[in-house]
């Protein structure tokens, strides 16, 4: 037995719903189950509301016509909902990133608590077993990460030889894009992170405000690690490069930390290496290397209390994403690049324009670069696109350009809870470059877009 007070938010709200239709309902006890919870089949005979009535209800319908995207303001949505119509697809698909992925244990067993979290745990780095890099163009590496504590990095270090038997004309892909596609999946379904090399180097570009880097070894590079597009004569090079997969979106707090601990979850990073094409247009080499993983995670602390020993967790309210997209194109002017619709918080967009396998273009020779949705609402535009470079190189120390030059909109920058982007909520919404009339565009011509965005992970 139990007061109405004590029921989930669902059940209140079922019971609204039986008051609604005229189904007087006592206000004081109700049935529960073995479970703790109401009863289905008790709330269905008590108030003579089924399950399915709740699911057409209006109010239910056009919620799901919202999550679906679509705009309830429209009389014809409206006109549906009010008629038992849900959306084609039901209003549950994108209502969250990690479709199959649940960051929290069981309910009930867990408090979330950051203050006595972080005064109570304790911090782990611990190398994984090794990897081996066996050449260019070589399979796919991956790896299952171990289900233990709260996961906060992986750094994934690659050290290897490079032996030039023909000089080599550097890419843009040179020495970042060696790893061209990195993935973190959670259960085999959801990709929390995917994205290139440069990518990974240029989120860290962005953070840590164009740091100079002490540990990269790499021909062809500057100071930063940022590639200088040098021609590499014949000889051995040692490489060693650093990436940083990043699993929470703050360092301080741990926002987007993972709960590993739980044999449901299975977690698994993989890394593609790069074709020699993707890193030279000319000369011929080969290389062989190391992969050498660190995992940070922290320990699980317990409290106990009047229902028994839970466990103890941070702020994990949210799972952090860095999804990488390529759209095509083969105009000059307006060159249109969607973004992918999620249901998060997206925090910075990366891009930069790849004309062809060798080639990129500037922001810089852009004529204008602009933020838009809605058809015709353009709340951001920079003519010329300088603009925007000189924001990026004063707030990141400089430009963001590990190999190709990035441009950079950076929502949480200057004010997040002004300026983040609930990119499901808005129509059309895309980044358009406008390309100078007379550019040549060249075959496999692409935008390469990078979303980093917060999700729920609850």
């Amino acid at each position: 037995m139990g007061a109405v007070l004590d029921l989930p938010a669902e059940q209140r709200e079922a019971l609204a719903h039986a008051e609604r239709y005229g189904r007087r309902v006592s206000a004081h006890v109700l049935p529960h189950g073995q479970d703790g919870n109401l009863d289905a089949d008790a709330l269905a005979q008590l108030t003579g509301v089924s399950f399915a009535d709740l699911c057409r209800d209006p109010r239910q319908l056009l919620g799901q016509w919202d999550r679906a995207g679509y705009d309830i303001a429209d009389a014809r949505i409206q006109a549906a909902a009010a008629k038992g119509r849900g959306p084609l697809a039901g209003g549950a698909q994108g209502a969250g990133s990690a479709a199959y992925f649940h960051n929290v244990p069981q309910q009930g067993s867990y408090v979330m608590n950051p203050v006595e979290f972080a005064k109570n745990t304790e911090r782990n780095d611990v190398p994984q077993e090794t990897k081996a890099f066996t050449a260019l163009g070589g399979s796919r590496i991956d790896q299952r990460i171990a289900n233990v504590g709260v996961l906060t990095h992986l750094r994934l270090t690659l050290v290897g030889t490079l032996t030039v038997t023909s000089a080599l004309t550097p890419t843009t892909g040179w020495p970042w894009n060696l790893l061209s596609k990195v993935t973190l999946n959670a259960n085999g379904q959801t990709s929390l992170i995917q994205c290139e090399g440069n990518d990974l180097r240029a989120r860290r570009q962005r953070i840590f405000r164009n740091p100079i880097d002490p540990v990269v070894s790499a021909p062809s590079t500057d100071t930063y690690g940022n590639s200088t597009g040098a021609a590499i004569s014949n000889g051995t090079y040692s490489i060693v490069l650093a990436y940083e997969v990043p699993i929470v979106h703050n360092d301080n707090t741990l926002t987007g930390a993972i709960f590993a601990q739980s044999d449901q979850s299975y977690l698994q990073w993989t890394a593609v290496p790069a074709q020699a094409s993707e890193l030279f247009s000319a000369g011929t080499a080969t290389f062989t290397g190391t992969i050498y993983p660190t995992l940070t995670f922290f320990d699980i602390p317990y409290v106990d209390t009047q229902q028994g020993r839970i466990v103890v967790l941070g702020d994990m309210q949210w799972l952090h994403g860095f999804l990488g997209v390529d759209v095509p194109f083969s105009n000059n002017g307006d060159v249109k690049s969607p973004l992918i619709r999620t249901a998060g918080q997206l925090i910075a967009l990366y891009w930069y324009i790849q004309n062809g396998a060798a080639a990129t273009i500037s922001p810089a020779a852009l004529d204008e670069i602009r933020w838009q949705y809605g058809g015709n609402r353009i709340p951001r535009v920079f003519n010329p696109p300088s603009v925007l470079l000189e924001k990026n190189g004063r707030e990141y120390n400089g430009l963001v350009k590990p190999g190709p030059v990035y441009g950079v909109l950076d929502f949480e920058g200057d004010n997040p809870g002004r300026d983040i982007v609930l990119p499901k909520g808005l129509a059309e919404l895309q980044l358009v470059n406008k390309i100078a009339t007379g550019t040549t565009i060249n075959a496999n011509a692409r935008v390469h877009m990078v979303e980093e965005t917060l999700y729920a992970g609850r």
